[in-house]
């Protein structure tokens, strides 16, 4: 499991929310609920700009990753949303 401050300053970061960076689990969700099209889209555009991305299959390894990276702040409907979501995204790569 990574540190909990790592994981908060990564989603205060994707979801440009500097309060979170000292939030508990309810109110991460509520941000993440809120804005969860700004999480997608970060996280998107990270996979994008990554040098270990450079076909479907790595961006796809690369956001699994990172769902699961953030993962234990989110609850688990969040988690399933997000790695679907993600991983529609990737699609047309």
């Amino acid at each position: 499991m990574p540190p909990r401050p790592e994981v908060l300053a990564q989603l205060a970061r994707l979801l440009t929310d500097e309060g979170l960076r000292e939030a508990d689990d309810a109110a991460v969700q509520v941000a993440v609920n809120q804005k969860f099209w700004s999480l997608v889209e970060g996280l998107l555009g990270e996979a994008a700009v990554s040098d270990d991305v450079n076909d479907r299959a790595s961006a796809e390894a690369y956001l699994e990753s990172r769902v699961a990276f953030l993962g234990d702040v989110l609850t688990e409907e969040q988690r399933t949303l997000l790695h679907e979501t993600l991983m529609r995204g990737v699609e047309s790569w």
